[in-house]
């Protein structure tokens, strides 16, 4: 499974959120990610895909698109350390 594959995974299992919801053009806040549950989501990543950042960096992706970035891009600097 691709890290965009478990991220979807965590936003619609773990945070409610539906696939319909999940447009990469999407905002945070259409698809249904308020400041609790980008909070929950900083608390999921680092134990489901290793990645930590915290939900006042979460914030800053614009889109679902740009957060599934960000996490991709986080998980591969982790890696190279």
């Amino acid at each position: 499974m691709t890290t965009n594959q478990h991220l979807v995974r965590i936003l619609v299992d773990d945070l409610g959120l539906t696939e319909d919801d999940l447009r990469p053009d999407a905002t945070l806040n259409d698809a249904g990610l308020d400041s609790l549950a980008l909070a929950e989501l900083a608390e999921l990543l680092p134990e489901r895909l290793g990645v930590r950042l915290g939900d006042d960096v979460l914030t800053k992706a614009a889109t679902i698109g740009a957060l599934s970035t960000m996490v991709e891009q986080t998980l591969a600097a982790q890696e190279q350390q």
